[in-house]
């Protein structure tokens, strides 16, 4: 984390954002794309459970994607569309409530480790792209 703040404090245009917000973002973007694919792969292995866990794969699957595509988005300051910053960081925060709510629910009735840890990481992810957002001029 302290690199990226670091990074996105020297970024000639990244004076438009809070670098510590900024930096919490792309890191619960990059913690969060890594944390979905590793609890997918891990619902792919629950052998017995695996046809209750289809729905969750998919939401991890597309929240990993989501979460790389926002970071992606976020590291790209130079000469980027404030309007779909603002769209993507909605579309992350969307995706990391609806994984997040999904995963819970099988940390609770299953007893699924793996998903509550994803449903932590989708929360953190999902509150930092809300603070990002709340932080942009409208």
């Amino acid at each position: 984390m302290e690199t990226l703040t670091r990074m996105l404090r020297t970024h000639p245009k990244a004076s438009s954002f809070d670098a510590t917000l900024l930096g919490t973002c792309l890191q619960a973007c990059l913690e969060c794309t890594a944390v979905c694919a590793l609890c997918a792969d891990a619902c792919l292995n629950e052998g017995e459970h695996l046809h209750h866990l289809t729905h969750c794969i998919t939401l991890n699957t597309q929240c990993a994607a989501v979460c790389h595509a926002t970071a992606q988005v976020l590291a790209a300051l130079g000469q980027g569309d404030a309007q779909i910053l603002r769209t993507q960081l909605e579309v992350c925060l969307r995706a990391c409530r609806t994984c997040a709510e999904e995963c819970e629910q099988h940390a609770q009735q299953m007893n699924m480790e793996h998903c509550a840890v994803c449903a932590e990481s989708c929360r953190r992810c999902e509150q930092a792209c809300q603070a990002l957002l709340g932080s942009m001029s409208a």
